[in-house]
């Protein structure tokens, strides 16, 4: 990065450190004012590769990578760095023989502090944690530099388009592996090198796994010919959504079944309450694994008030509805997981808000393996179509599946760039 532009970036970041601090602390995370200016860091790796990841989403992306890494280059340290507390948390249990640590604060003072201690032979950003000095001084020091999964979305490149701050810094990233074409135009037209850019494809296809749909519709007490409907991860009023469209075709279609799975599990007695006020009969899936020894017990509702069984809720379903979607939550949110039902060869329904998986949902309708809707009219038809039309639900399921087969290799694909960075006299 130019001295200039360095110097104006290093006093907004400065201006902004008491809005940080305060977000630091009102998250409860005070313990990691320290830690991120490299206070507690004394390790003095020799050898390590950097691996950084702001969230959960991030650091889950990196754990097929850093097995991999453990098993070819057995030398090297890992280091794990999250910016978010849910990110550490999350790093902390997958890796628990590596160095888990906050991500410094963007001053070059610290990012060099950081660099004597773990002496990284290689740094791997995941998709867009662009710290302008963070990547400014490891280059600077001669530090291969890899953005895997890369993304840019048009508003971000928008706004870097107007600065020069994370444009300059950019510019001396070794290599940029990014999801799609439309994200590596936006790069090159910010003035990073072609030669740079990579389009390796999505790597959160290569995490979604399969899950055993009949074990699951036995322990909920569905019968083999009924029709499940799933409402996953919903937000406020998604829920109002789902059961609407329920209620419209359930008297067109015998047996039919509703599984709600709200985004947080604490909103499940809410909507508990919303279908007692409507006379539904309702279980929770807490109730359901407590009587796990007997007979289930039957509902025309099943409410989840668990954690971590989404995956294989889809694979008990006929038709999927994913949620984060179908309003709008902010410019830079919306959205969740639309593989993990694809992968199960569900159809797939999702709101026009899919501002973290707006590439799958392209994919998912161009295939015909998903359908988006506008709103909670548009919704209640196209589930209705899908109970009408059983081939039509089949060929989409099997359409929905083969787009997250064919997304898949991303990753061996990225390993392959970083070996080059690695080993730069054997590729």
């Amino acid at each position: 990065m130019g001295r200039l532009v360095s110097i104006i970036y290093s006093c907004v970041h400065l201006a902004a450190m008491p809005w940080i601090a305060y977000r630091v602390i009102k998250a409860g995370r005070f313990r990691d004012l320290l830690p991120r200016f490299g206070v507690g860091l004394d390790v003095r790796s020799q050898r390590s590769v950097w691996l950084h990841g702001s969230s959960v989403g991030e650091v889950t992306l990196i754990e097929p990578l850093v097995k991999q890494l453990e098993r070819d280059y057995p030398q090297y340290k890992l280091v794990i760095t999250a910016y978010t507390q849910t990110g550490l948390a999350a790093a902390k249990l997958k890796f628990p023989r590596h160095l888990v640590w906050p991500f410094p604060f963007d001053f070059r003072f610290v990012i060099r502090r950081f660099m004597r201690q773990l002496q990284p032979e290689l740094c791997v950003i995941v998709e867009s944690e662009f710290w302008p000095n963070f990547i400014s001084v490891l280059a600077d020091a001669e530090v291969p530099i890899a953005v895997l999964n890369g993304k840019m979305s048009l508003q971000s490149y928008q706004f870097h388009r107007r600065t020069a701050f994370v444009a300059h810094a950019l510019r001396k990233v070794d290599v940029i592996a990014v999801q799609d074409d439309s994200h590596a135009e936006r790069l090159a037209a910010l003035g990073i090198a072609k030669r740079r850019i990579h389009v390796t494809g999505n790597m959160k296809y290569d995490l979604v796994t399969l899950s055993d749909g009949r074990a699951m519709r036995v322990s909920l007490g569905i019968n083999p010919g009924e029709i499940v409907i799933i409402g996953g991860s919903l937000h406020a009023g998604e829920d109002d959504a789902v059961i609407d469209a329920f209620q419209h075709c359930r008297h067109d279609v015998a047996g039919l079944q509703l599984i709600l799975v709200p985004r947080y599990p604490s909103d499940a007695q809410a909507i508990e309450r919303k279908l007692r006020k409507l006379g539904m009969s309702l279980v929770r899936k807490s109730q359901l694994d407590a009587a796990s020894a007997g007979p289930a017990q039957r509902a025309s509702v099943i409410v989840v008030d668990t954690l971590g069984e989404l995956r294989s809720l889809y694979a008990a379903a006929d038709i999927a509805f994913v949620g984060g979607s179908l309003f709008y939550r902010g410019h830079n949110k919306g959205g969740h997981n639309l593989m993990e039902p694809a992968a199960c060869g569900v159809p797939v329904i999702f709101g026009s808000h899919n501002y973290s998986f707006k590439d799958v949902a392209k994919r998912l309708v161009a295939a015909n393996g998903g359908i988006e809707v506008a709103d909670a009219e548009s919704l209640c038809s196209a589930i209705s179509g899908l109970l009408g039309d059983p081939g039509r639900r089949r060929d989409m399921g099997m359409h929905a599946r083969q787009t997250v087969e064919s997304g898949r290799g991303a990753t061996a694909r990225n390993m392959l760039l970083l070996k080059t960075l690695l080993e730069p006299g054997q590729y």
